[in-house]
Order: structure tokens, then C-alpha cells, then sequence
């Protein structure tokens, strides 16, 4: 395994830097949400453009869909308020590969705000996508889209 330290003090493994990061927040305050379609984000920060490549309105909906140059493995997690108008049942988001849901998550729903916070890992070959999907958002009221929103990837890149 050969590892260079460069000048700007990023390490590099095989010539890959290790890891990348990005954070996205919701793309407005109390923006568009449709169950089973993507949700649509903005970036505070991506490391990697070209590695993470990010398209606002081209996902499933009109949401945000991510796409990988090459293949990487990432941890995904999710921190967002939201509020209803009940405090009976569940919100629900869904992980979705280029097309196939890998993963659930659940949040109770709630009239006051409160955080819908989870996290995944999961291998995405190159030049596939990936979104994050509401999959019930029914009774929502309020989605903050600043600073109580945060989507963050931590990437491992696998060439």
C-alpha cells in the first residue's frame, strides 16, 4: 500500500484521498415533500465534487439524487426536525439504490419539534446513485431547511 503526505496535509492512500465528507441540509424551510419521492437537498460543503456528484432536481420527484465516480462505501446520516399536527403514528425515509430500498427508518411522530435522526452504511458501485426518499411524511407541518438539517456523508473510496 503506498501512502503520500502532501504539502496541504491530506493523506492519500494509493493515491485515493481517504476520506471525503459533504453535508446537504433540506432545501427550504417547510419545502415540497411528497411521499416516495426523493428529498430535495442543497450543500453546505462537499470535499469532492467530482466524487460525489450531486444533482438538486433530477431524483425521483424532482428530488436530490447522488451519483459516485467510482465505487465507495459510505456512512449516510440524517439529523432533522420536523413537527406535525399528531403525536400518533410514524414519518418514514427510505435509503434507495438505483432504485431498490437498502433500508428503512422510522421516526414517531410528533405535534411539538423533534430530531428524525438515523444513520447507514452501504457499498455504491461506480457511476450508480443514490437518494434518500420520504416514504411517509403524511401530517408533517414544519421540515427546518437550515440549521436544524443536516445530511452527511463520510466517504471511503474502494479503488
Amino acid at each position: 500500500m503506498a501512502l503520500e503526505k502532501n504539502l496541504n496535509s491530506s493523506l492519500k492512500i494509493r493515491g485515493y484521498n481517504y476520506i471525503e465528507s459533504a453535508d446537504y441540509r433540506f432545501y427550504t424551510n417547510n419545502g415540497t415533500r411528497n411521499n416516495n419521492s426523493a428529498i430535495r437537498l442543497v450543500s453546505r460543503y462537499n470535499t469532492n465534487t467530482s466524487l460525489l456528484i450531486h444533482s438538486e432536481t433530477g431524483g425521483t420527484g424532482g428530488g436530490s439524487r447522488f451519483t459516485f465516480a467510482t465505487p465507495v462505501y459510505i456512512f449516510f446520516s440524517v439529523s432533522q426536525d420536523m413537527k406535525g399536527d399528531t403525536d400518533t403514528g410514524y414519518w418514514s425515509m427510505n435509503l434507495v439504490r438505483n432504485g431498490t430500498v437498502e433500508g428503512y427508518h422510522l421516526m414517531r411522530k410528533s405535534s411539538e419539534w423533534d430530531n428524525f435522526a438515523w444513520s447507514q452504511g452501504i457499498s455504491i458501485p461506480a457511476n450508480n446513485w443514490f437518494e434518500v426518499q420520504w416514504r411517509d411524511q403524511t401530517n408533517t407541518t414544519g421540515v427546518d431547511g437550515n440549521s436544524w438539517s443536516h445530511y452527511n456523508f463520510l466517504i471511503y473510496q474502494l479503488n
